[in-house]
């Protein structure tokens, strides 16, 4: 895929308006069975401005003393808009979210998870290439887009403590047609504040599947398979008093791939918030997520696993209000129906205006009767030190 006219729109454009900003990282990350490990990260990028046209460039970078595959960098984001009136044209390397649920987010399927960076992180994701064109009526929008690529799905490697396949993986991407066989969406959102505020977004899907499964091969490797399938997507808040009520709910047909049945996913949740208590404000999470096939018997042969498919997640925040921006999360997500559990813990404080601390405990306690299984009970403590400018 050829951007040579991004670049030209960046350097065409002039600076009416040019934001250059970054954020370097050093992480500590302490396993309990495994290698401790440092780990340098970052992002940068380069935001132009004139008149009704924008353009963005950005790029990333990880860098782990310990484990190989861990060391990457990459563009991020690549892209130009022009806006006229009501109608605005994007296109480019884009990170688009769909999603209104905090554990995770069952909508949120145009973007690659970058799991090399985070598997357990479900805003670690990597840019894609696509073009869409929205049309404004008030604060509704209609929104019509293709995605043009699809990335493989990189795991890290077998040695990584989080490492979740059983066997050695060949990220190379097996795909129903060609990688370049767009993926095309419809989107119209709709806000209101009659009676309650709320905001329902539809998206209709036709192209490749975010969901990929996987099969070996007569040397034991395991291969990714990309199929492709139609979407109906339906995302959903609702604003009462303090409290926010979510749902995200999926409907998905398979094309033609014969190994994958057709299946279905819920997300439903709340989320409330308590303010100045002794100064903090503490907000609450409770949410629930679910998914089933239709023809069970395919799923069994090719889905080695599957997260959030009973699930309860619980969490609260504190934020402390202070002039550092300190906050406390913690959370925790069961599966009901594979008795597996996971913990998480983080703290964020601010050493200066640009200088952050953060520290993350993450316990996961994986079920006898899954993947996950055939590892050990994991422990995960990190602590990162970061500078924006």
């Amino acid at each position: 895929m050829r951007a040579w006219w991004v670049v030209v729109l960046l350097c065409s454009i002039g600076a009416d308006a040019a934001a250059f900003k970054g954020t370097v990282a050093l992480s500590y990350v302490g396993y309990e069975d495994a290698k401790n490990d440092l780990r340098a990260s970052g992002e940068m990028s380069l935001a132009l401005h004139k008149e009704n046209i924008d353009a963005e460039a950005s790029l990333i970078f990880l860098y782990s003393r310990q484990y190989e595959a861990q060391r990457y960098i990459g563009l991020q984001t690549l892209y130009g808009s022009y806006t006229h009136d009501v109608w605005r044209i994007e296109a480019g390397k884009r990170l688009l979210f769909w999603g209104e649920l905090e554990g995770y987010n069952i909508a949120d399927i145009f973007n690659p998870k970058n799991y090399l960076y985070d598997p357990f992180d479900q805003s670690a994701k990597r840019g894609s290439w696509s073009v869409a064109v929205q049309r404004y009526f008030g604060e509704d929008v209609f929104e019509v887009g293709a995605k043009l690529y699809e990335e493989e799905r990189e795991f890290g490697d077998v040695g990584d403590p989080f490492y979740p396949l059983p066997f050695p993986y060949d990220a190379s991407l097996q795909h129903e047609k060609s990688r370049y066989s767009p993926s095309l969406y419809l989107s119209y959102t709709l806000s209101s504040d009659v009676w309650v505020e709320s905001e329902s977004r539809m998206i209709l899907w036709h192209g490749y599947d975010s969901k990929r499964y996987f099969m070996p091969d007569s040397f034991g490797r395991l291969h990714q398979y990309a199929y492709r399938v139609d979407k109906v997507l339906f995302l959903s808040h609702v604003v009462y008093n303090d409290t926010i009520f979510k749902c995200e709910t999926v409907y998905t047909w398979v094309d033609d791939d014969r190994q994958m049945s057709d299946y279905w996913q819920l997300g439903i949740g709340a989320e409330r918030s308590v303010y100045d208590i002794a100064g903090a404000d503490v907000t609450v999470y409770a949410e629930y997520y679910r998914y089933g096939y239709v023809d069970a018997r395919k799923a069994e042969q090719v889905d080695i696993s599957e997260l959030y498919n009973n699930d309860l997640f619980l969490a609260a925040k504190l934020n402390f209000n202070d002039t550092r921006s300190s906050e406390i999360k913690a959370g925790m997500l069961y599966d009901f129906t594979h008795d597996e559990k996971l913990f998480k813990v983080e703290l964020r404080t601010r050493v200066q205006d640009s200088l952050v601390v953060e520290g993350e405990f993450l316990r996961l306690i994986p079920s006898q009767e899954t993947l996950l299984g055939s590892l050990n009970e994991r422990t995960r403590l990190d602590v990162t030190l970061s500078y924006s400018f």
